[in-house]
């Protein structure tokens, strides 16, 4: 058996302006480069016009925005020519609802649960106005009544050649478009046969046309319903993307109609599994899945791990994207202690101390509140339907409650196995003894409700509602953390990342080593990421940031300098404080300048105000304050455009400009050589300094890229190094890294593979905490600065004094900076690390 297992990925942000074949351009320069797979964002029909695609309406067809199934062909033939081979990402838990454009939500519209595709999607059908069944439907701009009141909503008629497959009549309502179940019109005295006479009463009689929709198995109502009343299931809050029930065999095998028969014919290598944790079952789809792809394609899932969570060894994937590490990687190089002199700055700014739990949980429940009332109902119906006796209001808060204590994304009790692991045990006899600490006049309840979760209890109806909760648990922290606190919690947003904690800054080498010797061991070929299309920052932006926790007091002063500059920019009146922008917004903005420079007004002002709408405590997207938002805007202008605070700003880059690019250097090389597979974002083999989305899914200049690989020499030699590190501005020293990384695991597989051992050394001296070391398979030696900036302004300027480290001994050579070394005792980092800022070096001669 030959695993399909890449050595490198290259992830590409497929769009309707960047499809197969522009992408099959790029396979000369990622071949040169040392990439072996081209990583795709989701390759089905979506949308149309989608930029990123996982609003995905037809699972069973390759988008012909991009070039349909000869597009793809096409693309995977250029990368097969060059050795290349192709991973697609794909959405098994969810669709756009989208109509007229889904043709399974069309159908579902239509024709209700009898439907080819009534059962596709986890709808909870509810009885309508006549007794059929019936889905909500929220996406009317007013009620219904004030909507029949205008003349918006009305009735239309498609012949075949218009619409083919979406034919007939339908109600159309701006853009919308859903289809008329069969007989509605005869139900309520028309010929349906008689299209002009049918169009023309409806047109004349609002109410004629409210006795159709009564008939429908939909109903139509003001988009404001859809937290409260909704009954399908959806990813999150985006009532427009609707979950399916993939535990469903015939469901599972249209999700993946189009990726199967190109992974069986080698057009595919391997699936990166977007969103996993929604699912009624992860872990029975993942075996499914390998089941049914069969041992050799690379299989990846999107989990998101907390902070001590373990990895789940018994799932038949080779791993996560890769959160978690990118976490670690970057806690290497922030300072633990600068710690309590930020959240003193912090607490200066806003006047108050941050309290990070009670802030998590604050905002989780305001996610549940706010957001999720119709899923907290359908929960509390599924519980209430296993124990009928319980009150349902003590029910209600009660597993409010522990899902606001729940402090991971989910467990995956399986029900029908009988059982419970030891680890989803421990996670829900904490959450559950945490909420009755909050809530003792709850304890019983929740102890009820514990006995449902560990399967001591299996009354009718408690295993749908184990699997039921078990959903809901993600949505309450991606909203409440990620989507709030990490916008809420602003001392120090270079942490503020998917995986990562806004409270917890600086990780110990040692437990860099441990998880690294733990992933060689679990899953050695789990992805790498440096960055992603779901980063807050890139991962150049935030090495730049993570240098200012270094010398955390000087960026205290310099953050009191700007907002006393700034003062005249402020306004009174809009927000929550009568200030605008708040304090934390302010110091949002000077960090998101010194990390992003240089960066236009009209970046940073979409920036600022997708960032403050998420905090959702002076504006957020259901209810923007306007007022608010535009004094974002008018500051953000002016910190970039009024001479003082400009010069502030050039003044703060100025001191971390290089110790931020040396500090994405060994970030780089960290997640280059750890035990897995690296990913390079798009555009990121030079540096990049994007911002959330959409602001990294801009048009990246390929064309620059490969004009600068090509100039690279193909080995160094005694003046390679000085010559790229004239160029860092430029990028050019990350991507000789790169290229001579990636070229380093093709020739030494060895030591990058499923076999190879991880040996952590430890370096002995005055700054021996300042780097991270270690050799793969005693054949590839790894040397990686930590904290640049505390050992000096610029690497001319680092002292390492008399600190060494031991290899395994014999000849060495830096592929990086060409020197040779010979190991028979310690080995100096002044030596190591004289020609270029981070060492990669060969045993023997490369």
């Amino acid at each position: 058996m030959r695993r399909r297992i890449p050595r490198a990925t290259y992830r590409l942000q497929l769009t309707p302006s960047f499809t197969f074949a522009e992408a099959a351009t790029l396979v000369p320069h990622l071949a040169r480069l040392g990439i072996s797979h081209l990583y795709l964002s989701p390759i089905l029909e979506a949308v149309p016009g989608s930029t990123h695609g996982y609003d995905v309406i037809d699972p069973t067809r390759i988008r012909r925005e991009f070039g349909g199934e000869e597009g793809l062909a096409d693309l995977a033939a250029a990368a097969q020519a060059q050795g290349l081979g192709l991973i697609a990402d794909i959405v098994p838990n969810h669709v756009g609802l989208v109509s007229p454009a889904n043709p399974w939500w069309w159908d579902t519209l239509r024709h209700g649960p009898e439907g080819r595709f009534g059962r596709h999607l986890d709808i909870r059908w509810q009885p309508g106005a006549h007794g059929q069944p019936t889905v909500l439907v929220a996406e009317l701009g007013a009620t219904l009544r004030e909507e029949l009141e205008g003349d918006d909503l009305h009735l239309e008629h498609r012949t075949p050649d218009r619409a083919p497959g979406r034919d007939g009549y339908r109600i159309v309502y701006h853009d919308h478009a859903w289809p008329v179940r069969p007989d509605s019109l005869h139900d309520v005295g028309l010929d349906e046969r008689d299209v002009a006479t049918s169009l023309a009463r409806i047109d004349a009689d609002r109410e004629l046309l409210r006795a159709v929709l009564d008939r429908q198995h939909y109903r139509l109502g003001y988009w404001r319903r859809a937290n409260e009343e909704l009954n399908h299931r959806r990813f999150f809050d985006v009532t427009t993307l609707g979950a399916v029930r993939i535990e469903d065999p015939d469901v599972f095998a249209d999700v993946h109609a189009a990726v199967l028969p190109r992974l069986a014919d080698g057009a595919l290598d391997g699936l990166r599994i977007d969103h996993p944790d929604g699912l009624r079952d992860p872990v029975g789809y993942f075996h499914r899945l390998r089941e049914t792809i069969g041992p050799e394609p690379w299989l990846v899932v999107e989990k998101i791990l907390e902070h001590g969570e373990p990895r789940r060894r018994d799932w038949p994937v080779d791993g996560t994207v890769g959160y978690a590490i990118a976490d670690l990687i970057l806690g290497l190089h922030v300072d633990a202690a600068a710690g309590p002199v930020l959240d003193g700055l912090q607490a200066e700014l806003t006047g108050a101390p941050i309290d990070r739990p009670a802030m998590v949980e604050a905002a989780k429940r305001e996610a549940l509140d706010a957001l999720f009332g119709a899923e907290r109902a359908w929960l509390t119906d599924e519980l209430l339907t296993a124990v009928p006796d319980l009150d349902r209001g003590e029910a209600h808060d009660a597993l409010v409650e522990l899902l606001v204590a729940w402090p991971v994304y989910r467990t995956y009790v399986r029900p029908e196995q009988g059982r419970v692991s030891d680890l989803d045990r421990e996670l829900i006899t904490d959450a559950t003894a945490t909420a009755s600490r909050r809530r003792p006049d709850l304890a019983a309840m929740i102890a009820t409700i514990e006995r449902l979760l560990l399967l001591i209890e299996r009354p009718a109806g408690a295993d749908a509602f184990v699997r039921t909760f078990q959903q809901l648990t993600g949505p309450a922290i991606a909203k409440g953390l990620e989507d709030t606190v990490l916008y809420r919690d602003l001392r120090f947003v270079a942490v503020n990342e998917v995986g990562g904690h806004p409270g917890e800054l600086g990780r110990d080498p040692g437990a860099f080593h441990a998880d690294s010797e733990l992933r060689q061991r679990d899953w050695p070929h789990t992805m790498v990421l440096s960055s992603t299309h779901d980063n807050k920052r890139s991962h150049d932006v935030r090495a730049r940031l993570a240098v200012l926790s270094q010398r955390p007091e000087r960026w205290a002063d310099t953050v009191r300098r700007w907002r006393e500059l700034a003062g005249a920019h402020r306004r009174t009146g809009p927000g929550r404080t009568g200030i605008a922008p708040a304090p934390e917004h302010e110091h949002l903005a000077f960090q998101t300048v010194v990390g992003a420079w240089p960066i236009t007004s009209g970046r940073l002002t979409d920036y600022l105000v997708k960032a403050a709408r998420e905090g959702k405590e002076h504006t957020d997207w259901l209810d923007p304050d306007e007022a608010y938002e535009e004094a974002l805007g008018a500051y953000a202008t002016a910190l970039l455009e009024d001479p003082p605070l400009r010069a502030v700003a050039e003044e703060a880059v100025a001191a971390v400009h290089e110790p931020g690019w040396l500090t994405a250097l060994s970030m780089q090389l960290l997640a280059l050589t750890t035990p897995g597979v690296p990913d390079i974002y798009q555009g990121n083999e030079l540096w990049d300094l994007s911002l959330v989305d959409p602001d990294n899914r801009r048009p990246v200049d390929h064309a620059t890229r490969a004009a600068c690989l090509a100039e690279l020499p193909d080995t160094p030699d005694g003046t390679t190094t000085s010559r790229l590190l004239e160029r860092l501005d430029d990028g050019l020293p990350k991507l000789w890294l790169i290229r001579q990384a990636l070229r380093l695991r093709q020739e030494r597989p060895s030591a990058f593979g499923a076999d190879a051992s991880y040996l952590p050394v430890t370096a002995n001296g005055e700054r021996a905490g300042h780097v991270a070391a270690y050799v793969r398979n005693d054949e590839v030696a790894v040397v990686a600065p930590l904290r640049v900036w505390q050992l000096g302004d610029g690497f001319a300027d680092w002292t390492w004094g008399q600190t060494t480290l031991v290899l395994p001994s014999g000849r060495w050579h830096d592929v990086l900076s060409g020197a040779e070394h010979t190991a028979d005792g310690p080995l100096p980092l002044t030596d190591l690390l004289r020609g270029f800022p981070v060492a990669l070096l060969a045993r023997g001669r490369a």
